[in-house]
């Protein structure tokens, strides 16, 4: 891609991203509601939720496949597969198909993964560096936007029609119309990336995580997104169980509050926006933690009101976290090993999702309560808050290297392949990957 190919490239790769996020959260929240009825069990639900996140575990893979190949192809090619699993839906008639679903997750979890790292890996080609901040924001709130309409959409679909196969066609068509928005850019193809040699899998994730905690500043937000991944887990897991038990409403409001949080995550894609231009990292760190801390009292309220409005500061408090994470490591990182660094981000978090929704799901299943599963998200999320409090802000706003200090490429390339990998590791958490039915954004 060129460096900067114009408002007309840019609003293609959105759109492509937001329809494809849209059609899937459509289909997603009806998906896992299909699950529940035809098993009766909020178990067999979050089961479906995990084996979407398993693939996390091949993450390291799929970032080093990104780096070696043409993003724009890879993402072409992550539509169209998309099409053809979700139409394996329309194979399942009754609960002995249920398997079928529980395969079609796991695929679609590695297909996820190849959207969101090749989309994140190509925007800095479009935008320029100055310019990604505003634009992450705009992309963040138009998914948001999609998310908004999406879980509505998806269940007035299911109600009408009688049944699943209208919302699986129409989630088809938005993966075909997303291939279509991408053709465009096609006409800015730059050569494809020096191959480098290929890696093991240890070696992917050593070499990626050494690039995601390269600096201080990384470092602080891969700690804040383990913290909230491992909240999220936990919270998903728990998800019908607090909607059947806990607010006494049907399975169906569920997409209520997934509604709710899409507009929380409108909101914060615009705040999102203001905290990396102004380099404000340990600031959105303590306004992420302080919305998913809120979101627990309002759930074991037991009133509806209040659980919308809690889900709606959890939509908000990751769509800031999306719009910081994803522009520093843009900035910060080379282009061309851009493929691992979102790759590693993504299986480190997402580990710490599946813990949280295998935890839950088991405590669901032995102990039948939502109650501790909730008051878990708040309590992991603590020692966070504590640290970023007890961080000076020297070092909590020092990513003044967005934009503004960055070393030439080849000495930041250098540096990065020869930090020392500290204990912490790298994690960050992408909810908008995630809603809680698991669908990529």
């Amino acid at each position: 891609m060129i460096a900067n190919p114009g408002r007309a490239l840019l609003v293609c790769f959105v759109g492509s991203r937001a329809l494809s996020t849209f059609g899937s959260w459509a289909s997603g929240m009806v998906v896992v509601i299909w699950v529940r009825t035809l098993t009766g069990r909020d178990d067999a639900a979050a089961l479906s939720m995990l084996l979407f996140a398993l693939p996390t575990l091949a993450y390291p893979l799929i970032g080093q496949l990104i780096d070696r190949m043409d993003r724009l192809a890879a993402l072409a090619a992550s539509q169209a597969a998309g099409a053809a699993m979700i139409s394996c839906f329309l194979l399942v008639d009754d609960r002995s198909g249920v398997w079928i679903v529980y395969v079609v997750q796991l695929l679609q979890g590695v297909n996820a993964g190849l959207i969101s790292v090749a989309g994140d890996a190509m925007l800095p080609q479009l935008a320029p560096p100055g310019r990604l901040s505003s634009v992450n924001g705009w992309l963040q709130s138009a998914m948001q936007a999609g998310r908004l309409a999406a879980p509505g959409t998806g269940v007035l679909i299911f109600t009408m029609s009688g049944g699943i196969t209208a919302v699986i066609v129409f989630d088809i068509a938005t993966f075909l119309v997303s291939l279509a928005l991408l053709a465009p850019l096609a006409r800015t193809a730059r050569p494809r990336p020096a191959r480098s040699e290929p890696e093991s899998y240890l070696q992917a994730l050593r070499r990626g995580t050494s690039l995601i905690t390269s600096r201080p500043e990384l470092r602080t937000v891969t700690l804040l997104n383990l913290g909230c991944g491992l909240a999220a887990g936990f919270l998903s897991s728990s998800w019908f169980a607090m909607i059947t038990s806990g607010l006494g409403a049907s399975p169906d409001f569920a997409g209520v509050l997934a509604t709710s949080q899409a507009i929380g995550g409108m909101l914060g894609g615009p705040l999102g926006t203001w905290f990396a231009a102004a380099h404000r990292i340990r600031g959105a760190g303590l306004c992420v933690t302080a919305a998913f801390c809120a979101v627990g009292p309002a759930l074991l309220s037991g009133l509806a009101p209040l659980a919308v409005a809690g889900i709606a500061l959890v939509g908000l408090g990751t769509s800031v976290l999306f719009v910081v994470y994803v522009t520093l490591v843009q900035n910060a990182v080379p282009e061309q090993l851009l493929g691992r660094s979102f790759a590693t981000l993504d299986a480190y978090t997402n580990l710490a999702q599946v813990g949280g929704l295998a935890i839950g799901a088991l405590w669901l299943g032995a102990m039948g309560s939502f109650q501790p599963i909730v008051v878990a998200a708040m309590v992991v999320l603590v020692p966070v808050a504590l640290i970023l409090l007890r961080e000076g802000s020297a070092r909590g706003e020092a990513a003044e290297v967005v934009a503004h200090t960055l070393p030439a490429p080849a000495t930041a390339l250098r540096g990065a392949l020869t930090v020392e990998t500290p204990a912490l590791g790298g994690l960050h958490y992408r909810l908008r990957a995630h809603d809680g039915a698991g669908h990529r954004s």
